[in-house]
């Protein structure tokens, strides 16, 4: 597959097949997202795979804490437990905090979303399907727990991985030229 045809048709997934994609695939697939650029070579991304059994025991944590923290409903907590067993593999980028030297803590944050841009390249790249998200979840304290990052670390997001559902191929949609400022070229 061509670099720019990639870019160009790499797209979020609408629907997961239920098999997992086996486990070298996803570590050859994170490996290419730790070859993202970085300032000062930081390397401030981190890993957390969550498969099976892990994908629901996350998801018991953040109904409990949208029940006792947020006074939350069954709708949303239904909502929230099935965002996290929509897809056979959930890997979630974190980036340590630096919250003593805010240019590390933006220029770190830049590089794990490199990192991330790059999992999801590789993941098309090898067949997969994905979808990176981020929301209420990156925030709870209770996912914070769970994956045993610190209070200033940052969840980049939760890159949900598996095969396409039959009939679930993305689409590309068209897009806006890119606004840009020209100067002296």
């Amino acid at each position: 597959m061509e670099l720019l045809d990639a870019l160009a048709m790499r797209r979020t997934a609408s629907g997961f097949a239920e098999a997992a994609p086996p486990r070298e695939l996803v570590e050859r697939i994170i490996e290419a997202a730790t070859w993202a650029p970085n300032h000062r070579k930081t390397e401030p991304w981190r890993f957390h795979v969550l498969a099976g059994a892990a994908r629901e025991e996350l998801g018991d944590r953040v109904a409990a804490a949208m029940r006792n923290d947020e006074g939350a409903g069954d709708a949303q907590v239904d909502s929230a437990r099935k965002k996290l067993v929509r897809s056979p593999v959930i890997v979630v980028v974190t980036q340590p905090g630096s919250p003593a030297d805010p240019v590390r803590d933006l220029e770190d944050y830049a590089a794990a979303c490199c990192a991330t841009q790059n999992l999801l390249l590789a993941a098309h790249g090898e067949g997969l399907a994905s979808k990176w998200s981020t929301g209420a979840m990156a925030m709870m304290p209770a996912v914070f727990e769970y994956l045993g990052i610190e209070r200033d670390d940052r969840v980049v997001g939760f890159v949900y991985l598996g095969y396409p559902a039959d009939g679930a191929e993305p689409r590309p949609p068209a897009r806006q030229p890119a606004s840009v400022n020209w100067r002296g070229m």
